[in-house]
């Protein structure tokens, strides 16, 4: 088993070289390709593109070392036009200085140049003319250059072979400094380099011929890695041995290894591949940072997913991150930090938070004036003020909250509830006014449901009392219609039966119309209604009752239509029964003034009396059911008559008050005025 297991761990080794070695040709072709591809064929021979072992016929001569030949060579006999300025001038002798002596620098180049519109001629040889040039000096690879009005050609011998191209602009015309011009540049054979002089020559043509070296050698190593790859892979996918499961060494060792780690190895592992295609190394070097930047990435790709496969809950392998384990740590020192300050009083909470804010703040100034930066100083004492400031802000923010709370609470708005908020004085006040709520918001729903109750049953039972009392009644009518009744005395009896069963009837309704008027359970027809007609009409209704109690009644009302959205029906048993309370307890022989104005967009509806009784009750009081002013009860009435009149305007949108100044009984209907 451990001999399979150790096969299986060989090709997976071999599997990640060949996978690097292969994929590191692709850094090396871009590198390869960003440092001008001089192993290439070049544009001079447009017949093939290939890798190139001929030095002369690669990117490396033409591309590369010609272009800085051509640039060289043709300032040193720049121009002199004679419209140029000084400045440009100067320029020009600067170049020329300067390819002057970059020239001496190249010790095996022979070279003629002629500036055709100056006649200048420069060259490192005895020869006078471009002719006696050519004749005397044949080397390994002989080139013409020339220039006509910018327009460049170029032509090469070497190998007894010439290579021509008539037009070259597009490649030489940039660096080219001659209008017009000739430069003729032999190498010789078997050219060494000089002692102590860098010959770029030398060094291009040595650098080539290593790149192609280079270039072999990997070349031979990617086809031998993709063999080697197809068979590894086939012998690994063929062994069924589990390299690494859930209880082996190495993989239990791994899970100490922090995610943040492997991303350290991969942030490692893609600098490499940058630097792999950076020009400035040369093939061999890009390769191997290719090599080895893939390597590391494919080893922790493949460790990573091992890892991550051993957790039966995937999200575990994130407990593992130095990350978590920090904020573990913290979350622990913070928890037993608030369990030891939880019983420590706001008060001397705050007190050590300023303490230790002083104590901060003296040590940076003595820190600045030791290191002479009062820079440090400031910022410091800024962050500790700043932040004792935010913290008494909080606290004090969640105070003025708590006080909004309760005063919405206090309005009747008693489902708010609090947010607790940290863990101090304040939030065990906000959590005790919450209970505070929660036992109000528990006896409102008991009384709710209590008066429910209770208009229920009076619903209720004065349903089932209204059918015998109206039995009662008929038969009382029944026996008032027989004309021999005798004794004569049954007769009285009959009249008073007759009379308080009829009262009877009466309070009963009171009774169930005031149940259903407290409840809200009535259906109403809110329509456009014109008060001062209903007014009127009420009173004449009540014209009789009113004449009786020897009343004078005083009517202030507009003369146009005052509109208001009611439901006629029940306003008008408002009115009613207000007109029926002035009727029964107002003083006989006195004004009643009864008043409609318009207050902004209100309309206002008074009614004044003065009472017959002692007005000592709260105005509120009256106006509760079965409430009446005359405490002995020797009048008619139910106790009801102002409890329905204020639910009833109630719900339908207006507004129902008394006022009561000495035995002035007043009585205030207000609804929106409709335009």
């Amino acid at each position: 088993m451990k001999g399979n297991k150790a096969f299986k761990f060989i090709n997976l080794v071999i599997i990640f070289v060949c996978i690097s070695s292969f994929l590191s040709m692709i850094p090396t072709t871009i590198n390869l390709i960003a440092g001008g591809g001089g192993v290439f064929t070049s544009y001079m021979h447009k017949e093939k593109f290939v890798i190139e072992d001929e030095f002369y016929k690669s990117r490396a001569f033409d591309n590369n070392l010609i272009s800085y030949l051509v640039s060289v060579t043709s300032g040193t006999v720049g121009g002199q036009d004679k419209d140029l300025s000084d400045k440009d001038k100067n320029n020009i002798e600067e170049t020329r200085k300067y390819s002057r002596e970059t020239l001496k620098e190249i010790s095996n180049l022979n070279y003629f140049i002629i500036n055709k519109d100056t006649g200048e001629i420069y060259t490192n040889t005895e020869c006078k003319t471009a002719e006696e040039f050519q004749s005397k000096y044949r080397g390994e690879c002989d080139v013409k250059i020339s220039s006509n009005n910018y327009n460049v050609s170029y032509s090469k011998i070497f190998n007894n072979n010439e290579y021509k191209d008539s037009n070259v602009t597009g490649e030489l015309g940039y660096v080219m400094q001659l209008r017009n011009g000739d430069i003729y540049m032999s190498i010789p054979k078997d050219f060494e380099q000089a002692p102590g002089i860098y010959d770029r020559i030398y060094e291009m043509k040595n650098d080539f011929n290593r790149e192609i070296v280079y270039v072999k050698i990997i070349l031979a190593t990617l086809g031998t890695s993709l063999l080697l790859g197809i068979i590894s892979t086939f012998l690994y996918k063929r062994s069924k041995v589990e390299l690494f499961d859930k209880d082996s060494l190495w993989l239990k060792l791994s899970k100490f290894i922090p995610l943040e780690l492997y991303i350290v190895g991969i942030i490692c592992a893609l600098v490499f591949l940058m630097q792999s295609v950076d020009y400035y190394y040369d093939m061999l070097s890009s390769f191997t940072f290719g090599f080895l930047g893939i390597g590391f990435i494919c080893t922790v790709f493949y460790i990573f997913n091992k890892q991550i496969n051993s957790y039966d809950n995937k999200l575990d392998f994130f407990k593992t991150t130095l990350i978590y384990r920090v904020f573990k740590f913290s979350k622990k020192i913070f928890v037993k930090t608030l369990k030891l300050t939880k019983s420590v009083p706001l008060s001397k909470r705050i007190i050590g938070l300023a303490i230790v804010c002083i104590v901060v703040n003296l040590f940076l100034m003595m820190f600045a004036i030791s290191d002479y930066n009062p820079l440090f100083a400031i910022i410091g004492a800024v962050s500790t003020i700043g932040g004792f400031t935010y913290y008494i802000l909080k606290k004090l923010w969640y105070l003025s909250y708590i006080m909004d709370g309760t005063q919405k609470i206090k309005n009747g708005d008693v489902h708010h509830k609090l947010k607790l908020i940290g863990e101090d004085n304040f939030t065990t006040l906000a959590d005790n006014i919450n209970n505070i709520r929660d036992g109000l918001d528990k006896a409102i729903d008991n009384q709710l449901k209590s008066e429910r109750m209770k208009s229920e049953l009076i619903t209720n039972v004065s349903h089932d009392l209204k059918t015998p009392l109206t039995s009662i009644i008929n038969y009382v009518e029944l026996i008032k219609k027989e004309e021999d009744i005798s004794p004569e005395y049954l007769k009285d009896y009959i009249n008073v039966l007759d009379s308080k069963s009829k009262r009877l009837k009466i309070l009963i309704e009171d009774l169930f119309e005031a149940s259903k008027a407290s409840s809200g359970n009535i259906e109403l027809n809110m329509e456009r209604i014109d008060i001062t007609q209903l007014l009127r009409q009420s009173i004449g209704e009540m014209e009789e009752k009113l004449s009786e109690a020897n009343l004078d009644l005083k009517v202030n009302v507009p003369d146009e239509k005052v509109y208001i959205r009611a439901d006629g029906r029940r306003l008008y048993r408002v009115l009613e029964n207000l007109l029926s309370n002035i009727s029964k307890y107002s003083l006989s022989n006195t004004r009643v003034y009864i008043d409609i104005i318009q207050v902004n967009d209100k309309v206002r509806l008074t009614m004044k009396n003065i009472s017959s009784y002692e007005l000592n009750f709260d105005p509120q009081e009256i106006m509760e059911r079965f409430k009446r002013a005359d405490e002995s009860r020797n009048t008619e009435g139910s106790g009801l008559g102002l409890a329905i009149a204020r639910d009833l305007v109630n719900l339908q949108g207006g507004n129902f008050d008394i006022d009561i100044d000495g035995d002035l009984f007043k009585s205030i209907v207000e609804f929106q005025l409709m335009n």
